[in-house]
């Protein structure tokens, strides 16, 4: 009987953070996992393994910066999988697609950010040449004209802000605040919450 295990990878630099997790049929594979060659065998089962918060004062003291934005439009796609080897070039074999977004910033509740800042929502990943494109199970996307409330990190490689895990990201409609993920569970945590209270809730959160 063929064991299924399951195993980090390491592919380059991500720069959206997180490790990406495969599983591995012990039976078929025939390269080290680590290395830039990763064969078509791994099945494409996989999952980013973000962070996730339960409560608003964890969510926000792990945010390097929280702010209000208005998404303007994709500004573009590209592959967040380094080249082991010269990490100023893509992955030669393995594709991890970042979108991402002009957001105009209209409130800054934790750190600092520019007017305008490009935000990375990793969206699907092939993990070689041949391999089929299969969608991060994270992926939700962003609405051109809509108005969020982001948790985020900033990588210093880049200057661009991607998540800090989940929640990423809440949606601000009808004066409220919504949750936006697909995590079951943290749609039962995170109720949908009267703007100017969750606001005061974050910044408490922050000044503690």
């Amino acid at each position: 009987m063929k064991k299924m295990v399951l195993f980090a990878v390491t592919i380059g630099v991500i720069f959206v953070g997180g490790a990406v997790y495969f599983i591995k049929d012990e039976g078929n594979i025939h390269k080290q996992i680590g290395t830039a060659k990763v064969t078509r065998h791994i099945h494409t089962i996989s999952h980013s393994d973000r962070p996730k918060y339960t409560n608003i004062k964890d969510l926000s003291k792990a945010s390097d910066c929280i702010f209000i934005g208005i998404v303007e439009g994709v500004a573009g796609t590209r592959n967040l999988a380094r080249n082991p080897n010269d990490p100023a070039q893509e992955d030669p074999n393995i594709y991890i697609e970042g979108v991402d977004y002009d957001v105009k910033v209209i409130e800054v509740l934790k750190g600092h950010a520019n007017a305008h800042v490009l935000v990375t929502e990793q969206k699907q990943m092939r993990l070689d040449k041949d391999g089929p494109m299969v969608q991060d199970e994270h992926y939700i996307g962003l609405a051109s004209g809509q108005t969020y409330i982001f948790f985020v990190k900033k990588s210093n490689l880049t200057g661009r802000y991607y998540s800090v895990g989940d929640p990423f990201f809440f949606v601000l409609e009808n004066n409220q605040v919504v949750l936006k993920t697909k995590e079951k569970d943290l749609l039962e945590i995170y109720k949908p919450e009267e703007v100017k209270a969750f606001k005061a809730r974050v910044k408490a959160a922050v000044e503690e």
